[in-house]
C-alpha cells in the first residue's frame, strides 16, 4: 500500500551515497592525522621546555666559584 503523499528517496540521492561515503572516510582519516600530529608536536614542545628548564642559564652561573 502506497500512502499518498510519501515522500521517497530520489534516484540522485541513492546514486551519492558511493561517492559520500569515502568522502566521510577520508575526512575523518585527515582528522585523525591531524589530531595525532598535534599531540605529538604538544609532547614534543613540552620536553623542549623542561630541557630548558634544567639546563643552568648565564645568570645561574656565579664567576665566584670558578676561581
Amino acid at each position: 500500500m502506497i500512502l499518498a503523499g510519501a515522500l521517497y528517496a530520489h534516484h540522485a540521492a541513492l546514486l551519492a551515497i558511493p561517492a559520500l561515503v569515502p568522502a566521510v572516510v577520508v575526512v575523518g582519516v585527515v582528522l585523525h592525522i591531524a589530531r595525532k600530529d598535534r599531540r605529538e608536536e604538544r609532547e614534543e614542545r613540552e620536553i623542549i621546555e623542561r630541557a630548558f628548564e634544567d639546563t643552568p642559564t648565564d645568570s645561574d652561573h656565579d664567576p665566584k666559584k670558578d676561581t
